[in-house]
């Protein structure tokens, strides 16, 4: 699998939610028929999300991971490179906390940030090495994925909440 090609996106889409971190007010915001999260508890998520997923890519770039089977199909969510609104639910280890607080999630969202920042500068130098795409790590839902992968769904999971959280803001 292909990284995106505008990994830049996921670093646009992070400085996003860490604005949105930083203020109360914002974090609060909700709307029923949209999501029965509020616009904190998508912060809250993506960025326990996105901290896993760099954390999988750093164990990679490590030498870590297993064989990836190269016969194995493409997930739907790659093909389309969209996530369903309404489909899937989030595994207990990455829900979010009832009531976020930005002295909590600004912290957070800044060494995610950051971390991901300084790994797609490090992915772009030594991109494409046999063993980066070659070995994964298993997803719980999109199987097993090398780095190319883990950012590409970084991306589209990120993009997905922040479309979410961009319908809720526009209803206040």
């Amino acid at each position: 699998m292909n990284a995106p090609k505008d990994d830049k996106l996921l670093l646009i889409l992070l400085k996003k939610i860490s604005d949105w971190c930083q203020d109360d007010e914002i974090l609060q915001c909700r709307s029923l028929e949209i999501s029965d999260w509020s616009l904190g508890q998508h912060c809250d998520h993506i960025l326990k999300a996105d901290r896993l997923n760099l954390r999988a890519i750093e164990v990679l770039m490590r030498g870590g991971g297993e064989p990836i089977d190269s016969m194995r199909k493409t997930h739907p969510v790659f093909q389309s490179g969209e996530i369903p609104r309404g489909v899937a639910k989030a595994p207990d280890f990455v829900l979010p906390t009832e009531d976020p607080r930005s002295e909590d999630l600004e912290p957070l969202s800044g060494r995610v940030f950051t971390g991901w920042k300084e790994m797609l500068a490090e992915w772009q130098v030594g991109a494409g090495s046999g063993h980066n795409l070659e070995m994964g790590i298993s997803h719980h839902e999109m199987g097993i994925l090398n780095i190319p992968g883990w950012i590409r769904f970084a991306e589209i999971h990120t993009r997905h909440h922040v479309c979410i959280m961009e319908d809720i803001l526009n209803r206040k």
